[in-house]
């Protein structure tokens, strides 16, 4: 089952002959706990010369015999082809749900073409040269970003029939708004409800968001379109998928017809269902004030909601536009869920979405 995804595309960065050390939240718990490594977006192979897990103690630093080496076929290292992924061996030992697991790679040679997510919102480590991973401490590592890179899923073996549900969507998903390292968006509020229900309810959550995104058309990143099958269909174990996205077509956009969209949405619940996933759909927020709106696209946007409430389409609805606007001016975010830029939540916004989320609709 899915323990942690993020979506990517390819980033604006440089590395090599040094390691890169990333901290991820696992949504799930188990054993035999695997790593997926990827090149899809890269133009030429990467070898990954060293690879550890461990458990963060803080910052960079690891728990003291929590790292262990990460093995491909047997192999300490891996070369991925471009356009390729590949998963690790299972590791042994045991994880928690809701640790904060430490991922790092030791790049032996410089990568042209980077696969990675481009907003973690939290802390990437990079070291000096030299291979890194399998130390505890962190003082090889002097230079930090906030983007991932390469490493794409986590899964684990569960007795669990639950599974997972995946959250496709945008900025609002990805988790603007909030401080790095603040594991504050909604799917992370939504996680943390599920520690609350009965283990054999219990699904994963796992977080499909890219900033930008759009349903329709490429740009900050593939299109909706173009991703979903990979992003959101094939990670293990899901059972539903919440596509909350559609707002980066409307206010970038000159729709005045709600069919395009609509027949996205179509689209991929007809994918889903071909697979047996459930997908549940989400109203788009409120964006008045964002530089971007006009009264001709809050139009597209509340026509579209209403087909989203009543079509009958999708499996299920989440009412994400009711549970965050203004009750006296709905064109607009509450006052206490706006970031400040009158589009992304803040964290009460973000944790109201997860509130809202019925988890027997899932």
């Amino acid at each position: 089952m899915g323990a942690w995804t993020t979506s990517t595309d390819r980033v604006v960065a440089a590395l090599g002959g040094q390691t890169v050390r990333m901290v991820v939240r696992v949504s799930a718990g188990g054993g035999g706990t695997r790593l997926r490594l990827s090149n899809v977006f890269g133009t030429a192979p990467v070898t990954f010369a060293d690879v550890h897990v461990g458990v963060q103690a803080y910052g960079a630093e690891i728990l003291t015999g929590t790292n262990r080496q990460v093995t491909f076929g047997g192999r300490k290292s891996v070369r991925v082809p471009a356009g390729r992924a590949v998963w690790s061996d299972p590791i042994p030992g045991r994880i928690v749900a809701g640790s904060a697991l430490v991922v790092s790679l030791y790049l032996p040679g410089t990568v042209s073409g980077i696969t990675g997510h481009e907003r973690a919102y939290a802390t990437t480590f990079l070291s000096d040269p030299g291979d890194h991973a399998a130390e505890e401490t962190a003082d090889g590592f002097t230079y930090t970003s906030t983007q991932w890179y390469f490493l794409d899923r986590i899964a684990v073996e569960t007795t669990s029939k639950a599974g997972s549900v995946v959250a496709f969507g945008d900025s609002i998903t990805d988790g603007a708004g909030q401080n790095t390292d603040a594991n504050r968006r909604w799917t992370d509020y939504l996680r943390q409800r599920m520690t609350r229900v009965s283990p054999s309810r219990r699904m994963a959550v796992l977080n499909a968001g890219i900033s930008g995104n759009r349903l329709l058309h490429s740009g900050v990143g593939p299109s909706g379109l173009s991703r979903f099958y990979r992003d959101a269909l094939t990670q293990p174990g899901v059972r539903t998928v919440v596509v909350f996205m559609g707002i980066n077509d409307i206010s970038r956009g000159e729709y005045t017809s709600i069919k395009p969209l609509a027949y996205g949405y179509k689209r991929l619940i007809r994918l889903a269902h071909a697979r047996k996933i459930k997908v549940v759909g989400a109203t788009l927020t409120p964006f008045y004030g964002f530089g971007t709106w006009t009264p001709e696209r809050e139009d597209v946007r509340l026509r579209l909601n209403q087909w989203i409430r009543t079509s009958k389409e999708f499996d299920g609805v989440l009412d994400f536009d009711k549970a965050v606007r203004d009750a006296e001016f709905p064109e607009q975010l509450a006052a206490s869920y706006d970031s400040g830029d009158h589009l992304h939540l803040s964290d009460a916004g973000r944790r109201k979405l997860a509130y809202t989320v019925n988890l027997s609709a899932l």
